[in-house]
C-alpha cells in the first residue's frame, strides 16, 4: 500500500517505520535537518521492543513530489493543520483517504474544510514517541493501539484497510463505533497530561506518583469529562479511572510525556488553543467549571507561539 506521513515527528515517524518494515511503501513528510537525515541516512526507531531502520528512506518536503497515495497519515500539529491539509491535495486520488491522528476533537472538520466531506477518517492513538535527534525517533511508551471511526460511525472498506495495516505492522487497529466518544475520551486522558504535565514539567507516570500532582490530574480529567457530558457526549463512567490506571502503571518517571510538555521545554510552539484553550473555551459556552485547564490555559499563553521557556 502507497502510504504518505504527513509529519514525520513522533507519531508519524513510529507510525510510518512500522509500516515500512512490514513492507508497504512509506513517504515521509518532514522538513529542516530532520529530512536531510531521513535522505541520506534513514529513519531509525529507538524502542525498547525493539529497534528499527528504514533506510533508504523515502522523504520529502514538497509534496507535489510524491505522486498520489492510497493513504495519508496526518500528524502534524494542529496549528499546522491548514497549510499540511493544503499540501495533502497533491498526493491525493480519487479514491485517497486520510486518517487523521491529530490531539483535540476538531481535527476532521479542519481538514475536511480544505479536502472536502468525507474524505479523513477520525482516529486516535495511544503512543508516546518523539523526535530525539535529526533521523531519530525514541518510542517510550504507551499501549501501541491505534482507534478509528468513519464520521457516520459505520464500518467501511476503509476501516478494514486500517485494521489490517496496523496488524501487519505488529501495532492494534480497533475501529471503534462512535467517533465522538471515542475522540472525547482520549481528549480526556490527553488535555489531562498536556496540562498539568506542562505546568509541573513532568510526564503523566511522574504526575501520579506525586499525591498532590494526581489530585489535580484528575481534577482536570473530570472537566474535560463534564464538558463532554455537556455536550451530549456520555462517556463511560471509568473514563477518568482508567486513565489514571494507565498513566500509574508506568515504572519509568519519563514515560508518557505530553508533547506539549515537551514543547514547552524546546521553546516550540504549543498546540495550547486546541487542547486547554478548547476546555476553557466550551466551559464558559456550556457553563461548566474548568479551573485545571482555564488556569493551565491562562498560565501557558505566554508561550503558545514558541517563545523561549523563562519563568
Amino acid at each position: 500500500m502507497r502510504i504518505a506521513i504527513m509529519g514525520t515527528g513522533g507519531m508519524g515517524g513510529f507510525l510510518g517505520t512500522k509500516l515500512a518494515a512490514a513492507g508497504h511503501e512509506v513517504t515521509f513528510i518532514a522538513r529542516g535537518q530532520h529530512l536531510e537525515t531521513i535522505k541520506s541516512d534513514g529513519l531509525r526507531l529507538l524502542s525498547r521492543e525493539g529497534d528499527l531502520h528504514i533506510h533508504p528512506a523515502r522523504a520529502f518536503a514538497d509534496t507535489s513530489h510524491v505522486g498520489t497515495v492510497d493513504l495519508i497519515l496526518f500528524c502534524v500539529k494542529l496549528y499546522d493543520t491548514e497549510q499540511a491539509a493544503q499540501a495533502c491535495l497533491p498526493m491525493m486520488a480519487d479514491d485517497t483517504f486520510i486518517l487523521t491522528l491529530q490531539n483535540g476533537v476538531e481535527s476532521i472538520d479542519l481538514i475536511s474544510a480544505v479536502v472536502g466531506p468525507n474524505r479523513t477518517v477520525g482516529g486516535a492513538i495511544y503512543v508516546s514517541a518523539s523526535i530525539s535527534a535529526p533521523g531519530v525517533i525514541q518510542h517510550s511508551g504507551g499501549t501501541n493501539t491505534i482507534r478509528f471511526a468513519e464520521p457516520d460511525n459505520q464500518p467501511s472498506q476503509r476501516t478494514e484497510v486500517l485494521e489490517c495495516i496496523f496488524d501487519e505492522a505488529g501495532l492494534i487497529g480497533l475501529r471503534e463505533e462512535n467517533l465522538q466518544k471515542m475522540l472525547w475520551s482520549k481528549f480526556v486522558l490527553l488535555c489531562g497530561n498536556a496540562g498539568v504535565g506542562s505546568l509541573t514539567d513532568s510526564s503523566a507516570v511522574a504526575i501520579c506518583l506525586d499525591p498532590d500532582n494526581r489530585e489535580m490530574l484528575e481534577a482536570a480529567m473530570w472537566e474535560v469529562y463534564h464538558i463532554a457530558a455537556a455536550m451530549g457526549v456520555a462517556l463511560p463512567e471509568k473514563t477518568v479511572e482508567d486513565a489514571l490506571n494507565l498513566f500509574s502503571s508506568g515504572s519509568n518517571p519519563e514515560e508518557l510525556i505530553a508533547s506539549q510538555c515537551l514543547d514547552l521545554r524546546k521553546g516550540r510552539k504549543l498546540e495550547l488553543n486546541w487542547t486547554q484553550g478548547t476546555i476553557h473555551r466550551l466551559g464558559k459556552k456550556y457553563g461548566v467549571p474548568t479551573p485545571i485547564n482555564s488556569t493551565a490555559y491562562a498560565a501557558l499563553k505566554r508561550f503558545a507561539d514558541g517563545r523561549p521557556n523563562r519563568l
